[in-house]
């Protein structure tokens, strides 16, 4: 089993430029940031992002990242040497209940892309308290639809195995639980912003193999502990083993191929 000084290398090297700034790009391409001022940006990871928005303001304000991983936050501080940074920190702290006043940043960035559905609205709802009237605030998540080639595999591993009356509600769920993009405009609303708007891309990934799939670091590090996680304890090996031979008798040789819907949400507070 990996450490979690492996793990954050492992998100470092490979998450980042393969998971995260898919969703970067995307802000940038659709989201006019303040050109000043004082940001936060919220699930920050080993900092990638954080940094280049420091560089952008480098001179007219400051940034803070903060993330639950203190490995991933020891990475990011190793990082502001080298760019010869002084207006970029780091803190590990996680998303919920920020040490903050009300009213303290200009600019809010939060990355839900990797959180349970359950805990959107609880980083929005900290977003929001924090930053300033008139704050620019963007919250970056997988919406309804992400990995749904991998649930039709999952769901027909289960009916294999026979497990589907203990475990098809809880699929169901999972399933549905991640927000559609109106769903989450309502939700931006009702916690009080103001001009909401959402950009969405189809973002296509694909491995070569079931067993690079499962081992990739995007799922075997984030997303296939909590998938598994509706089965028994003693059933997961046998449905993992199953899910890994329908993958690679689907695929024909060819790549297994997923998709997310990556969503960009934005609004004024």
């Amino acid at each position: 089993m990996s450490t979690e000084k492996e793990l954050a290398y492992r998100y470092d090297l490979l998450i980042t430029p393969e998971w995260r700034d898919r969703f970067d790009s995307l802000v940038d391409a659709k989201v006019v940031l303040p050109a000043e001022g004082r940001f936060l940006d919220l699930n920050c990871g080993t900092g990638a992002y954080t940094l280049e928005l420091a560089g952008r303001i480098r001179g007219k304000g400051d940034v803070l990242g903060l993330d639950p991983s203190e490995e991933r936050i020891e990475l990011a501080r190793a990082k502001i040497a080298v760019l010869h940074l002084q207006n970029v920190s780091f803190d590990v702290v996680g998303a919920q209940g920020l040490p903050f006043e009300e009213g303290e940043f200009g600019a809010v960035i939060g990355d839900a892309s990797m959180l349970p559905a359950g805990e959107i609205e609880g980083l929005l709802t900290e977003m929001v308290r924090v930053a300033k009237p008139d704050g620019r605030i963007v919250i970056k998540m997988a919406t309804h639809g992400a990995f749904d080639e991998f649930f039709s595999i999952y769901w027909e591993a289960l009916l294999d195995c026979g497990v589907m009356d203990h475990s098809w509600a809880a699929l169901e769920r999972m399933i549905g639980e991640r927000p559609t993009v109106s769903d989450a405009e309502n939700m931006a609303a009702r916690l009080g912003l103001r001009d909401v708007a959402s950009f969405t891309n189809k973002e296509e990934f694909s491995s070569d193999s079931a067993k690079t799939f499962l081992e990739s670091p995007i799922i075997g590090d984030i997303f296939l502990g909590d998938w598994l996680a509706i089965v028994s304890e003693d059933r997961r090996a046998e449905i993992k083993s199953r899910i890994s031979d329908i993958i690679d008798r689907e695929r024909h040789g060819a790549a297994f191929e997923f998709s997310i819907k990556a969503t960009v949400l934005t609004g004024l507070k």
